[in-house]
């Protein structure tokens, strides 16, 4: 026998399987293989899909006539009124509402199903919704607003999904990675949907074409997500061995097998968590000033004519993708100063620092479309470093838990949703620069408000309830309400 073939004496205590002969030659199969980030990929994907069918209206109403309306042709263009501010803000806010009653059944599910049937269901209800809206929409308005809100309740197993997949799918050393990657389906989705709306609008194809293709990528993308999706990573027969090792390295019993009942009330009275709540509701109002206005402020101050305002809206939020991925996954590289530290940098930097460029829109005059459009994508660009910010914090804090915590982020999202059209339609009234000027400084302290208390109240340690084992922990976990073990 030659000496590479001879096992190593076990040490005491620890068992070790002796491979086959034909095993033994095949040093791949000891390597930990890719199957979560293939996870990650496609559940990117499916999260950018259910995103793009519902942003891809805030382009696409500019060029669609409203419900029960024929355009009249003039010359070799049909003109139209479309929809009223009223309608539009109507049709914003269904989404919402309808992301918000979805949210608990998307909990219960997740938690009584698991996400694979949940999150299935999800994709094949933003498909059918957007699908059928360039078939009914134009018959009347209400049945507009109904798959509006089908399309907010396929909506509301987003954040869940983000939760529970880098809960379960992403090792203690990948946390901010994964919840970067997840969460970036609001830049992506912008990336795509403004510039594909923008020239569908304005092709033969016309803007019916928009939400055909919006759902027909919905039915593709799932249907992968699903053949490759398992709840748990040790049920997938495509992870090795290793892999699943690397997983779950350094988690306890209690995230990678969660027997007990989700502590709802120990979780909401925890006060850290409310930092992360907090922080999220002003990165979010803010980022829909972005996502839902940066099309008007562009064409109405900047300057830019109606098919080059699509790819221009996009350039902010294609920034924003490399600076997440590059915050993400520096928040895990970054060593010699403590988790907590580099939440706290990394926040400030996505809300403090985007709030500086925030103002900084309000001077831009009109005409100055250049550079609104610049102050625009640094502006956006920093909300990026929110993946090694409140999100990683989130994932820190409540574990296998994450994803009833990102299930009120959701909420949040929702109620974003609301508040950002409120507070814009109120100070916009007729789209003047000095108008502007205000919608930008209130947004901005609103970022510099949430980020303040997030920082007070951050940390990067477990939260009690996530290991019953944890006697001492940090003030600013420990729930005020605590149930005995």
């Amino acid at each position: 026998m030659t000496a590479d073939k001879v096992a190593p004496l076990p040490q005491k205590g620890v068992a070790v399987a002796i491979p086959d002969t034909k095993s033994s030659n095949d040093d791949s199969k000891d390597q930990p293989g890719y199957v979560r980030y293939l996870i990650m990929i496609s559940t990117m994907l499916c999260l950018t899909s259910l995103m793009s069918n519902v942003v891809c209206f805030n382009f696409t109403v500019l060029c669609m006539p409203g419900s029960g309306e024929t355009g009249e042709l003039v010359g070799n263009r049909t003109h139209f009124v479309g929809y009223t501010r009223q309608e539009k803000t109507v049709l914003l806010s269904t989404v919402a509402i309808g992301a918000v009653c979805g949210v608990f059944p998307v909990i219960i599910g997740i938690s009584k199903l698991g996400l694979k049937k949940v999150f299935m269901t999800s994709g094949v209800l933003t498909a059918i919704s957007t699908f059928l809206i360039p078939i009914l929409a134009p018959l009347h308005f209400h049945l507009f607003i109904m798959l509006r809100f089908v399309q907010g309740l396929s909506y509301a197993a987003c954040f869940p999904a983000v939760g529970a997949i880098t809960s379960s799918w992403a090792s203690l050393a990948q946390q901010g990675l994964f919840i970067a990657a997840l969460t970036t389906f609001g830049q992506t989705s912008s990336i795509f949907s403004m510039p594909v709306a923008g020239e569908l609008c304005t092709s033969v194809f016309g803007w019916k074409s928009v939400f055909y293709l919006h759902a027909i990528i919905s039915l593709v993308v799932f249907t992968i997500w699903f053949a490759l999706f398992t709840d748990s990573p040790e049920d997938n027969k495509l992870v090795r061995p290793a892999e699943l090792a690397e997983i779950e390295f350094g988690k306890s019993e209690d995230e990678i097998h969660e027997h007990s009942n989700t502590p709802y009330l120990e979780i909401l009275t925890t006060p850290s968590v409310w930092g992360i709540w907090i922080g999220a509701f002003g990165d979010l109002i803010a980022v829909q000033l972005i996502h839902i206005y940066s099309p008007v402020f562009l064409h109405d101050v900047g300057g830019y004519s109606f098919e080059k305002t699509g790819f221009a809206a996009a350039v902010p939020v294609l920034f924003q993708f490399f600076v997440k991925m590059f915050a993400g996954h520096s928040s895990d590289k970054v060593h010699g100063i403590s988790e907590t530290t580099k939440l706290r940098i990394y926040n400030t930097i996505a809300l403090g620092a985007s709030a500086i460029f925030l103002v900084s829109l309000g001077f831009v005059k009109q005409g100055q479309g250049v550079l609104g459009l610049v102050l625009m994508t640094l502006a956006t660009g920093m909300f990026g470093f929110n993946g090694g910010g409140f999100s990683k914090c989130a994932a820190l804090v409540s574990r296998q838990y994450n994803h009833f915590v990102m299930a009120i982020q959701q909420i949040l999202v929702c109620l974003s949703m609301i508040v950002c059209p409120i507070i814009v339609s109120t100070i916009l009234q007729h789209g003047t620069t000095a108008e502007w000027r205000i919608v930008f400084f209130v947004h901005a302290a609103i970022l510099l408000i949430c980020n303040a208390i997030f920082c007070w109240l951050a940390t990067a340690k477990p939260a009690p309830w996530t290991d019953r084992t944890i006697k001492h922990s940090a003030t600013k976990n420990t729930p005020l309400y605590q149930t005995k073990v």
